[in-house]
């Protein structure tokens, strides 16, 4: 899990802000659900008119705070699966609430809500969401469920400070019990591990425990989970899904490895994982309760902590210094561009001049062209700002880029390390808000990236709004624009017509 906090403690930072969550709250304790899944940066397929007990109490944005994440130092969302949100029996033939997560790591950020049926699960990939990271009325067993006592959580006092370990090994309580159980794991007795938790897995292949490229499971709360999930479906098996391999059958609570060729015989899932990354982020000093999900603080910390405070920073300046000319000169983004204030306008026109001849560029005239183009090397400052403007957008954050955009201290012409503008990223926010002011300031309705992507490629690939694409062709994208690999937007359009209609995209089958 160590390995892991780096990525756990970016995707914290760039959760919902701390203002949508409250206005969620106050929009769900007036009764609008609807009004507080939009906050939550969700979209809402279900017919005006459709009320349910659990809808009224069910909270997104601590959903958000659950959901499984992209591996590999990403901080998006975990790609082509749904969280089902079962009632407590007769899912099996009940109306069911699906959330579905986005079509790819690089696409939109935005869930969907719908309501489905078991029969129309069939052949998605789906796991069963715990109650207590959705419910708001259950939101308190996280507690139980990540092992903690009445007393404190595991590996932390109740103040929410790293634990000695003279101390852990000196304790007596539940959360005792699971620091235990997660000594035997790093110690190598995945097996014993297992059992204190309940569950025989005598005979199961140590790989079905720990895949070798993630962190070994922690089995605390599993067995409470496989049974809520199985007495919801009426079904005496659960497999597990993104942790450990396995098929668990409730009745005896044996496990046994999970044969992957037959993904679909027990297809309701539970998600396992290592230490919850809270507590891992807390106890390495990385993260301070008051920084968790207010739900989530309050069953954790329910006396220690006022009020969470993960505040959304604002896009500021950012001004470096480049060696050039054998001087140090100033280069940042001021008024909406990136300035080069010790270079007159005589100077730089000469400059793009001798560019359009072939001449390279050195000093603040290659930050200028890294900058624009995306390749090449930035000063540090420059960099981090490049990224924060795209991890912003890449969650949703509209009001935070109009803003940055508005003061001038965010420059519509950048473009990242692939070579994407902000045309290429505008898919993961309210386009409808910003792609004007982006086609305004002179970004390319075309524009590519360092393989000859346009927005409108990226949007189709990777599971872009449909009425983003027409907006596009609206304003001459062309639809047969090529990439250095021969593909084009409406090649693409019919590999995707699983996710969504795209067929107004479709060229003439010849």
């Amino acid at each position: 899990m160590r390995n892991d906090l780096p990525q756990w403690r970016r995707i914290r930072a760039e959760s919902l802000p701390h203002d949508v969550v409250d206005a969620a709250a106050r929009a769900r304790e007036a009764g609008d659900w609807r009004r507080a899944a939009e906050l939550a940066r969700c979209d809402v397929d279900i017919a005006p008119g459709y009320e349910s007990d659990d809808l009224r109490h069910l909270s997104l944005d601590l959903l958000w705070w659950h959901l499984p994440r992209h591996r590999g130092g990403m901080s998006t969302l975990q790609p082509m699966v749904s969280a089902v949100l079962p009632p407590r029996t007769g899912a099996d033939s009940a109306p069911l609430l699906k959330v579905r997560l986005p079509k790819s790591p690089t696409g939109p950020q935005r869930l969907l809500l719908t309501v489905t049926t078991l029969a129309e699960l069939e052949h998605e990939r789906w796991y069963v969401a715990p109650r207590y990271t959705w419910d708001v009325r259950e939101a308190a067993a996280v507690r139980k469920a990540w092992g903690g006592s009445a007393a404190r959580m595991p590996f932390l006092t109740p103040e929410g400070k790293a634990l000695s370990r003279e101390t852990i090994a000196a304790g007596t309580d539940e959360a005792a019990t699971t620091e235990r159980i997660h000594q035997r794991i790093v110690a190598g007795d995945l097996e014993g591990a297992w059992r204190e938790c309940g569950i025989d897995v005598r005979g199961v292949d140590p790989d079905a425990l720990q895949r070798p490229s993630a962190p070994p499971t922690l089995p605390v709360g599993v067995a409470d989970e496989a049974r809520a999930a199985a007495a919801a479906f009426g079904v005496q098996q659960v497999a597990t899904l993104y942790g450990a391999s396995l098929t668990l059958t409730v009745g005896g609570m044996t496990a046994e490895a999970l044969d992957l060729s037959e993904y679909l015989e027990v297809p309701t899932r539970i998600l396992t994982g290592p230490v919850p990354p809270d507590l891992a982020l807390i106890a390495a000093g990385l993260q301070r309760p008051a920084d968790l999900h207010p739900l989530v603080r309050e069953a954790l910390f329910p006396a220690s902590v006022a009020a969470h405070g993960v505040a959304r920073p604002d896009a500021a300046q950012t001004a470096v210094r480049v060696r050039c000319q054998g001087e140090w000169h100033r280069v940042g983004v001021d008024g909406g561009a990136l300035r080069l204030p010790d270079h007159d306008g005589e100077e730089q026109l000469r400059e793009r001049v001798l560019r359009s001849l072939g001449g390279a560029s050195s000093g603040c005239y290659a930050v200028q062209q890294t900058w624009t183009t995306g390749v090449g090397r930035l000063p540090h400052g420059l960099a981090a700002q490049r990224r924060q403007v795209k991890h912003r957008m890449q969650h949703g954050d509209t009001g935070w880029l109009l803003d940055g955009l508005g003061r001038g201290v965010i420059d519509p012409q950048m473009r990242d390390a692939n070579g994407w503008s902000l045309l290429h990223l505008v898919m993961w926010v309210d386009w409808e808000r910003v792609l004007p002011l982006l086609l305004a300031a002179g970004v390319p309705v075309d524009a590519r990236d360092r393989v000859g992507r346009t927005p409108l490629y990226l949007a189709v690939m990777n599971g872009g709004p449909p009425e983003l694409m027409r907006r596009l062709l609206a304003e001459g994208a062309d639809p047969r624009a090529e990439t250095v690999h021969g593909s084009w937007p409406a090649h693409v359009a019919r590999s995707r017509q699983y996710w969504q209609d795209l067929s107004f995209l479709f060229e003439p089958v010849t």
